[in-house]
């Protein structure tokens, strides 16, 4: 089950590039370099039928993920940054959840004044890219901790720096209605995507060769 838990890691950013793709694809009228992803499933869009249910295999397929770092961190118990770890994989968690929710409160059309589901909406989506943030984060002070992983700490820093980045400037941009507005978030999202691909499959084939005989003993760097 947990390996099956990781694998969803794989799969979740693959749903949702294709999502996003499919999207911009069905909609002649999308300009990607200036609109939000928010506006593909926002109120009134002409996909968001479609589209609503694939974003929640993706935010399901994160969930499951975290569930599965969960148990992946829990069995670590030489790491000594094991808490912060643990921290990480409840915080995606819930971001899938809250990614879920998201759904529930789409963006306000292009052009209407913003109301009270389009206030949650953004609420939600801060919480979402915080979530993101410091699952980054604290996944990568506990890869640094671990003799084997140590490599993925760097890499996790380097692509969380990338996103706070990226985030600042696509905020800027999409509420200045700025014609790179689209392109900035596909930047700082893009950042978070190839994070969680790469490191599912880092620990799917991790979990895969302990599975084939006893656990490697991991040793807390000092």
């Amino acid at each position: 089950m947990k390996k099956i838990m990781l694998f969803c890691g794989i799969g979740a950013p693959l749903v949702y590039a294709f999502t996003v793709f499919l999207g911009g694809f069905l909609r002649p009228d999308y300009n990607p370099f200036a609109q939000s992803i928010s506006s593909l499933v926002g109120t009134g869009a002409p996909n968001k039928a479609l589209l609503d249910p694939l974003f929640a295999i993706y935010n399901v397929l994160t969930l499951a993920f975290g569930i599965g770092v969960w148990q992946i961190v829990q069995g670590d118990p030489a790491n000594r940054r094991r808490r912060l770890g643990l921290v990480a994989a409840g915080a995606l968690i819930l971001g899938g959840v809250v990614g879920i929710a998201t759904l529930l409160f789409p963006e306000p059309a292009e052009g209407s004044p913003l109301n009270s589901i389009g206030t949650m909406h953004i609420i939600l989506a801060s919480l979402s890219s915080l979530t993101t943030m410091l699952t980054i984060s604290l996944m990568g002070f506990w890869f640094r901790a671990g003799f084997s992983l140590r490599g993925y700490g760097t890499y996790s820093f380097l692509s969380v720096l990338v996103v706070f980045l990226s985030g600042g400037v696509a905020a800027a941009s999409i509420a200045s209605n700025s014609a790179f507005g689209g392109l900035a978030e596909r930047v700082t999202i893009g950042g978070f995507m190839q994070w969680l691909f790469i490191v599912a499959i880092k620990l799917y084939v991790k979990e895969t060769n302990w599975g084939e005989g006893p656990a490697p003993h991991v040793y807390p760097m000092p």
